[in-house]
């Protein structure tokens, strides 16, 4: 499997690279989905804001689309501590706004920016306490989850969990290469199961799950 993937990979690259223009930050740019199979992570606890929100990253992110409204909602939301009004603990943050106000690609890619759109005055924002909230036991649980092995999938709408991992070839210095990106693949799907295709690249993906991933390979092999 492994070897395919490479292979895949590699041609997409060569395929994409100079598409964007000579020295773009993209050149090279390309994605790798893996789905999971039906039934995993079946022991989750689960929780959702309500119908026809979709999940971004399990635990903790969440979006509902109309196209009058965006509605972002995140679970772990912590204002900066210098923040007049900070609270001590994490939040549960609900903002609702005009699309073109509440952009959706920081869900995938870092939910604690949600606490940025306080400055976007056509932002609806609704403040919660995590602590005791519904959403915390999924949020705990994901968490753990993350630490453990470096990501969090999102649910597709065919109620199947997803993960899609981002590469920057251009960018080699702050952005997974092409090679990271196989070896976290490769070990995510030896360890869950499931497919892995290569995709064009996508800003609906979290830029650093590759190396939160081997990083998290690296700690349990020093560990056992």
């Amino acid at each position: 499997m492994k070897r395919t993937l490479e292979k895949n990979v590699m041609s997409a690259v060569l395929k994409s690279w100079g598409t964007a223009g000579r020295g773009a930050d993209t050149d090279g740019a390309v994605a790798v989905r893996i789905r999971f199979p039906a039934g995993a992570f079946a022991q989750a606890p689960v929780w959702s804001p309500g119908e026809d929100f979709d999940v971004c990253r399990a635990g903790q992110a969440w979006i509902r689309r109309t196209p009058e409204l965006t509605t972002a909602v995140v679970a772990g939301a912590r204002l900066p501590l210098r923040t007049a009004g900070a609270p001590d603990g994490a939040e549960v943050w609900t903002v609702s706004g005009p699309p073109d106000r509440v952009p959706p690609a920081f869900l995938w890619q870092d939910p604690a920016r949600v606490t940025g759109l306080r400055r976007t005055p056509e932002a609806d924002i609704v403040r919660e306490q995590l602590a005791g909230h519904p959403a915390a036991e999924a949020a705990a649980h994901w968490t753990q989850f993350e630490e453990e092995w470096g990501f969090r999938p999102e649910l597709k709408d065919d109620g199947r969990w997803s993960l899609l991992l981002p590469c920057l070839p251009g960018r080699p210095a702050t952005r997974p290469n092409e090679r990271e990106l196989v070896d976290a693949a490769a070990a995510v799907v030896r360890r869950f199961g499931g497919t892995a295709k290569v995709e064009p690249h996508s800003e609906a993906g979290d830029l650093f799950a590759v190396w939160r991933i081997l990083e998290a390979a690296a700690a349990r092999m020093c560990a056992a």
